[in-house]
């Protein structure tokens, strides 16, 4: 009785050539496109303000939010790093706006302080949270005997910020409305004394 021809066993598919070569070249193709895509994402990550920061104003993390965006050379123009301790904006960010490196300061090098002022009636509708403004002074001259006369308006604080604004706050003998005004700190003795004194105080937009 014969023997029959042993027939030899296929050879398992993963051990074919063609069937490694594939894997190989579908694993380089994959790296590839991965290798290309970070090669094309130039975004940096910064903060961006999560709300409106007046000047003078305490940052924090807390204050700030992290977006990714294609700046190019101008990435070191704005934050990347967490504020230190102690930093303060130097002027007005909006939310939402990038913080710029050259807004931030040490609160320690900022003079400036806050000065609630009553002013009666309406503000400009363009006055709100993180307005410059410019705080004008009637000085009233006690003549006359009806109602107060003064003397013509001048610019008493060129320069301030609205911290805050309460309207209807119930100041004044109409109502009207009270603003927290960032000032400078050798400007403030004067804003009190005009104060004190019942002049006309006006807050108006800075570029009126």
């Amino acid at each position: 009785m014969s023997t029959p021809p042993t027939v030899p066993r296929p050879r398992p598919t993963w051990r074919e050539p063609r069937f490694l070569l594939g894997i190989v070249l579908v694993i380089a193709s994959v790296a590839g496109v991965a290798g290309l895509v970070v090669a094309s994402d130039r975004s940096v990550e910064v903060f961006a303000a999560r709300h409106a920061l007046a000047a003078g104003d305490e940052v924090s993390a807390s204050d700030l939010v992290g977006v990714r965006v294609r700046l190019g050379a101008a990435s070191s123009a704005y934050l990347r790093a967490a504020p230190q301790s102690d930093t303060v904006v130097t002027r007005t960010i909006a939310a939402g706006e990038l913080v710029p490196v050259g807004a931030l300061g040490a609160a320690s090098a900022q003079r400036r302080t806050s000065v609630v002022i009553s002013v009666d009636g309406e503000l400009p509708a363009s006055i709100d949270i993180g307005s410059a403004v410019d705080v004008w002074s009637a000085a009233a001259t006690g003549e006359g005997t009806g109602a107060p006369k003064f003397a013509a308006p001048r610019v008493l604080v060129p320069d301030g910020t609205v911290v805050r604004v309460v309207r209807d706050s119930g100041l004044g003998a109409t109502g009207g409305v009270a603003v927290e005004v960032r000032v400078p700190k050798d400007a403030t003795a004067e804003v009190l004394e005009s104060l004190a004194n019942g002049d006309a105080i006006t807050v108006l937009p800075a570029d009126a």
